[in-house]
């Protein structure tokens, strides 16, 4: 449901089915039918008047589609409220989340050529580690829904540091749900507010727990979605690994996402990605995400004569030389995302706070994990000579006998 071919496969095989001819809808016209379809609909759940055979095939055809293709349904029928304020129904996912859907996508793929050779299957099992506000958790909570409506005895879990944080998945879940058009929205037998969703007519069912309490993270269950967010600064993280992992069943159903940002050096998550980057945790698999991925989100316009200053040039060589590794191409900062970048990171050097700057607005992974003590070196210094540093060049010293 998150790879194009298997999104195709499963479609041929609905097509032979229902001998119907699924038809992809643009996003405006699926908003415009859902709303003229939603006139004729009572309180009750009765209509006005009959359906047309054309409304009744747009609605089996939006029922299956969503199903089937987790893009579809994001593009027309997940809602989020916009940075600018007001709700959003349907959105093109922004160049970080595509990069985490390509990652989706190619797992998947992976688990359904494993299967087919009776291999063994790990799940999609990610550590999203990144910088800020790059919709993370906003695709993460329309998985975790869309496989919620789309499929049955669905078992999901959404965890995060404290009460706050857990309210606020609960409420993007909810948001999405509330304003699906009648023929996607799911019946709800338990709605118990940043505690248990229950979906009586499929039987899947989402709770929601928070990483500082003292009992085990969903022991004695088994999750197919999950998704913990703020991992680093989880006040026991340990349960995430002895707790919570083994929940997580070897099956095509298993999607887990782990996201956080860093918070400092030496703590869990900060061993774990490193553990992670050598290759040495089984299922698991390492995304990380650079701030200058969000062109539309991270930039600023400069005045007429601004010219970018030494750290800024340096800055952009450095994006330039390590963006291959994380989006799979070299970018080249824009004028405005230098500027952006040079008078945020002005302003955190007044006041006194580069570390987190760095580890709020990281362009590699290195580059996040900042020591949150002081040093006997400024920070200025410390970081004028880690952008500096190049690749070492290997060379060969040969001796001669005289």
């Amino acid at each position: 449901m998150y790879s194009p071919k298997i999104v195709e496969s499963s479609e041929r095989r609905l097509r032979d089915k229902f001998n119907l001819k699924l038809i992809r809808y643009s996003a405006g016209e699926c908003h415009s039918r859902a709303a003229d379809l939603s006139k004729l609909r009572s309180d009750d759940g009765s209509f006005s008047r009959a359906l047309s055979p054309d409304e009744k095939s747009f609605i089996k055809n939006e029922q299956l589609l969503c199903a089937i293709d987790f893009t579809y349904f994001f593009e027309r029928y997940a809602s989020l409220i916009q940075d600018q304020g007001g709700l959003l129904t349907g959105v093109e996912p922004w160049e970080s989340q595509n990069i985490l859907l390509k990652v989706v996508a190619d797992l998947e793929e992976a688990m359904h050529d494993a299967a087919s050779h009776q291999a063994t299957i790990d799940g999609i099992l990610i550590y999203l580690h990144k910088a800020r506000q790059l919709g993370a958790t906003a695709i993460a909570r329309a998985i975790t829904v869309h496989r919620l409506i789309s499929s049955k005895h669905v078992r999901a879990m959404a965890a995060s540091v404290d009460d706050d944080k857990i309210m606020e998945l609960y409420d993007r879940d909810k948001i999405i749900i509330d304003n699906l058009p009648f023929y996607l929205r799911p019946s709800l037998q338990y709605d118990e507010k940043a505690q248990h969703i229950f979906l009586d007519k499929l039987g899947s069912r989402c709770i929601y727990q928070v990483g500082s309490q003292k009992s085990g993270l969903g022991q004695g269950r088994q999750f197919d979605v999950s998704h913990l967010t703020e991992c680093a600064s989880w006040q026991w993280p340990g349960m995430i690994e002895v707790d919570f992992m083994p929940t997580i069943p070897q099956s095509l159903r298993a999607f887990c996402l782990l996201e956080s940002n860093a918070q400092g050096r030496g703590n869990w998550w900060h061993t774990q990605i490193k553990k992670l980057q050598q290759h040495q945790v089984r299922r698991w698999n390492l995304v990380f995400i650079p701030w200058y991925v969000e062109k539309k989100k991270y930039h600023a316009t400069p005045p007429a004569n601004w010219e970018p200053s030494e750290e800024a040039m340096a800055h952009a060589q450095y994006v330039y030389e390590t963006s291959h590794r994380y989006i799979g191409r070299s970018v080249m900062l824009t004028k405005d995302q230098l500027y952006w970048w040079q008078t945020t990171r002005d302003e955190h050097y007044l006041s006194n706070s580069l570390a987190i700057f760095y580890t709020n607005y990281c362009a590699t992974i290195e580059e996040s994990f900042q020591f949150t003590t002081k040093s006997a070196f400024s920070f200025d210094t410390i970081e004028y000579y880690r952008s500096r540093a190049t690749n070492p060049t290997a060379y060969r010293v040969d001796t001669i006998n005289a």
